[in-house]
C-alpha cells in the first residue's frame, strides 16, 4: 500500500506490541528457567517505548477529540439560535399537534384516507372478517369500492345471520337529476334538457347517463341475489355521504357539490374527491353514534324496495316524463347557470343580480300596468315569473309599450295564498318600474324592473 497507515490503526498496532512484550516478559521467566537476561532487557525496554508511543497517541486523539468538539460547537450554535430563535413556533405545532390528535381519539377518529383509493383493501378485510353488521350507503355509484365485487360476500354474511342492509339512490327523482346535469357535460345536459317529452319520447337521453344507468345496473346485479333482494332500500333524500358501516367501523365520505377544476371531463363524479374518515366505536365517542343514527333514519324513512324499484324503472319513461314536466323551469335554470362562462379564478359566474322564481299561481288578476306618460292602462292576464325587482308579465294589448317607459303597477293582491299575497302586494308599493324587454309575439308579454325615485329621471 503506498498509503501510510492511519493514526487510529497505528495506535491499535502498538497497543497489540505492547501486550504481546509485556505478556513474553512476564510469563517467559515461568518456563524458560534460564533465559538471558538481554532479552529480559531487551522486553522491558520494548514495553516501555510502546508504552511512551501509547501515551503519545492518547495525548494526539485527546488533542483530536478537543479540536472535534470545537468543530461540532461550531457547527450546532446556528441550529441551536435557530432552535431558540423558533422555540414558540415550535412549542405551537407540537402542541397544535398534540391537541388534534387529541381531539380525533375523543371523537373516535382512528385514520383519514386521501381518496378511496387508499381505502379499498381495508373495506375488504373489514367484510371479510364481519361478525355483527355491513350497511352500505352509496355504494351503486361507487368507482374504487363497485358493488358488483361485494356482493358474493354479502350474500355469504347474510347466510351467517349477520345484519346486513344496502341503501342506494332511486334515480327517478329530481336530485338524480340535478347530479346527472353536474356529472354530463353540456352537450348531454342540452339534450336531455330539449328532449321533447309532449309524449313518450322513442329515445330518452337519461337513461344513459352514468347516474341512471348505475342504478340500473345494480337493481339487476340485485335481483340475481334471493337473500339480498330483502335487504336492499332506494333513499329518495339527497345524497349527504358515502357510508360503510362493518361490525364498530364506519367508513365515512361527505359528498360535496365542488370539484377540483384540474379534473379532466371523464373524472365527472361529484362523490369521490373529499376524503374518507374511519370512526371507531368508543363509549365517549358521538361521531359514530351519529353515522350508525344517520343511517337508520335514512333507512326507516325510504319506502322503495327492490321490488318497488322494478316497478318504478318498468314505468320510467311515464315517471321521467312527469319529472321533467314538473320540473322543467328548474331544470333548465340548472341547466344555463351550471353552464355558463367562468371567471379568471374558475369560478361560475352568476349573472342574476336578482334570481327569478316560476309564478305558480293559476289566480284571476286584478292588476294592470298604468304608463306614467300617457295615462295609459294595460291589464295583466298573467304572470310568468318574479324576482325581488322584477316581473315578467302578460298583457292583454302592448300598442304603445316601448322598452324604457316608466310603468307603475296598480291593482289589488289575492288573499290567499299568502306568499302570492306578498309577492303582489311587494310590487304595489314599488311607485315606479322601467319596461326592459317587450316580447311582441303571441303571447305577449313584457318584463319590468324595479327603478327608485332618483333614478326615474336617469331611465327616462
Amino acid at each position: 500500500m503506498s498509503e501510510k497507515p492511519r493514526p487510529f490503526i497505528r495506535m491499535l498496532i502498538a497497543c497489540l506490541l505492547f501486550f504481546i512484550t509485556v505478556t513474553l516478559y512476564t510469563l517467559l521467566p515461568r518456563y524458560w528457567h534460564n533465559i538471558p537476561e538481554i532479552i529480559k532487557h531487551l522486553l522491558l525496554v520494548f514495553s516501555a517505548i510502546m508504552c511512551i508511543h501509547l501515551m503519545e497517541y492518547a495525548f494526539f486523539w485527546w488533542e483530536i477529540f478537543g479540536h472535534m468538539k470545537n468543530i461540532i460547537q461550531e457547527t450546532l450554535l446556528p441550529t441551536n439560535q435557530l432552535i431558540n430563535e423558533n422555540r414558540n413556533q415550535l412549542e405551537n405545532f407540537f402542541h397544535t399537534s398534540n391537541q388534534l390528535t387529541g381531539t380525533a381519539a375523543t371523537c373516535g377518529l382512528v385514520n383519514i384516507y386521501v381518496s378511496r383509493k387508499d381505502i379499498k383493501h381495508d373495506i375488504y378485510d373489514s367484510i371479510n372478517n364481519a361478525k355483527k353488521r355491513m350497511w352500505l350507503q352509496g355504494i351503486a355509484h361507487s368507482e374504487i369500492v363497485p358493488l358488483d365485487d361485494l356482493l358474493f360476500s354479502f350474500n355469504e354474511k347474510i347466510s351467517c345471520e349477520i345484519d346486513c342492509k344496502i341503501l342506494l339512490l332511486d334515480a327517478h327523482q329530481a336530485q338524480a337529476v340535478f347530479r346527472t346535469f353536474m356529472e354530463s357535460s353540456p352537450s348531454e345536459v342540452d339534450r336531455i334538457i330539449n328532449t321533447d317529452r309532449s309524449k313518450i319520447p322513442p329515445f330518452e337521453p337519461f337513461f344513459h347517463q352514468g347516474v341512471y344507468s348505475d342504478f340500473a345496473h345494480a337493481c339487476d346485479r340485485i335481483r340475481n341475489y334471493s337473500k339480498i333482494r330483502d335487504n336492499v332500500r332506494f333513499y329518495t333524500h339527497s345524497p349527504n355521504c358515502w357510508l360503510i358501516i362493518i361490525d364498530e367501523t364506519a367508513f365515512f365520505q361527505p359528498y360535496s357539490f365542488g370539484k377540483d377544476p384540474t379534473l379532466t371531463l371523464t373524472d365527472v363524479s361529484i362523490g369521490i374527491h373529499m376524503p374518507v374518515f374511519k370512526f371507531q366505536m368508543l363509549p365517549d365517542a358521538i361521531p359514530f353514534k351519529i353515522l350508525e343514527d344517520h343511517f337508520l333514519k335514512l333507512w326507516t324513512t325510504s319506502n322503495i324496495d327492490l321490488f318497488h324499484a322494478e316497478a318504478r324503472i318498468t314505468d320510467r319513461h311515464h315517471i321521467i316524463k312527469d319529472l321533467f314536466n314538473r320540473h322543467s323551469w328548474w331544470f333548465k335554470q340548472l341547466h344555463g347557470i351550471l353552464h355558463v362562462p367562468k371567471d379568471n379564478n374558475n369560478n361560475i359566474y352568476d349573472r342574476r343580480k336578482f334570481p327569478r322564481q316560476p309564478w305558480k299561481w293559476n289566480l284571476p288578476l286584478s292588476l294592470h300596468i298604468y304608463l306614467d306618460d300617457c295615462e295609459k292602462t294595460t291589464t295583466i292576464t298573467n304572470i310568468y315569473d318574479y324576482s325581488r325587482e322584477g316581473m315578467l308579465l302578460q298583457l292583454e294589448n302592448i300598442s304603445g309599450l316601448s322598452i324604457g317607459q316608466i310603468v307603475s303597477l296598480h291593482g289589488s293582491a289575492p288573499a290567499e295564498p299568502f306568499e302570492a299575497n306578498f309577492v303582489i302586494d311587494h310590487f304595489l308599493k314599488i311607485t315606479s318600474s322601467v319596461i326592459v324587454r317587450i316580447a311582441g309575439e303571441l303571447p305577449l308579454a313584457i318584463c319590468i324592473q324595479t327603478v327608485y325615485n332618483n333614478e326615474v329621471k336617469n331611465k327616462q
